[in-house]
């Protein structure tokens, strides 16, 4: 299980800046893949440049929609989540228009509601089925939302980040707190938990895709 939720992570973590680079290819006429493993080593880069600089993110993002990482009691109120954890690791919801998605994700060992991860995307052309809320903008604390510029987001987040991949198109920013840079956060210790990140992906300068909460333990 912990390697499948890794490898889920990884993937959907690098919604990527390469998949920018094989659209463009294709529509060109010719088509050249990634190096093997290459998003994951792009991954290993950016996390040990930001172990290797002396900077800390002070406020990290910790809900959205009044919905708080790891407070089950919040996530019943605003999503009438009523299945039991090991029933299903993960939950998808439409805004009220049905233009955006929002999947909490629950880790194994979680009591039952308990929301360990947010991903936030506009939604595609197929409809799905997920439940709509009566929220119109999935926005978080900081007020993060999609359809963000670069500045506006690095001006709610702060500069500790790193970049993860970058295209003429597409951008990745990074963030990360591990131990022993949660001194000032306090959030891993709070939660028990390894480590807090977020991933915020912009095409043409607008944020399209962010995600943010725990890795699993």
């Amino acid at each position: 299980m912990k390697h499948i939720l890794i490898s889920a992570f990884i993937l959907t973590l690098l919604i990527s800046c390469n998949n920018s680079k094989q659209e463009k290819y294709k529509k060109s006429g010719r088509l050249e893949l990634p190096e093997p493993d290459q998003e994951v080593r792009l991954l290993g880069e950016a996390i040990q440049r930001l172990r290797n600089k002396n900077c800390t993110l002070i406020e990290p993002d910790t809900s959205i929609c009044g919905v708080s990482l790891r407070n089950s009691e919040t996530a019943n109120k605003v999503f009438g989540i009523d299945k039991k954890i090991n029933e299903k690791e993960q939950y998808q919801f439409y805004s009220n228009l049905d233009n955006e998605t929002l999947i909490v994700s629950q880790y194994p060992g979680d009591i039952k509601n308990q929301v360990s991860l947010f991903t936030v995307y506009y939604s595609d052309k197929v409809y799905h089925g997920y439940k709509q809320l009566k929220i119109e903008t999935f926005e978080t604390e900081k007020g993060v939302k999609l359809g963000l510029t670069k500045q506006q987001l690095v001006n709610k987040l702060g500069t500790c980040y790193e970049i993860v991949d970058s295209t003429k198109d597409c951008l990745q920013l990074y963030y990360r707190i591990e131990n022993p840079k949660d001194s000032r956060t306090k959030i891993l210790a709070r939660h028990n938990m390894p480590v807090y990140f977020g991933t915020y992906t912009f095409y043409n300068d607008k944020l399209k895709y962010f995600k943010f909460g725990f890795e699993y333990p």
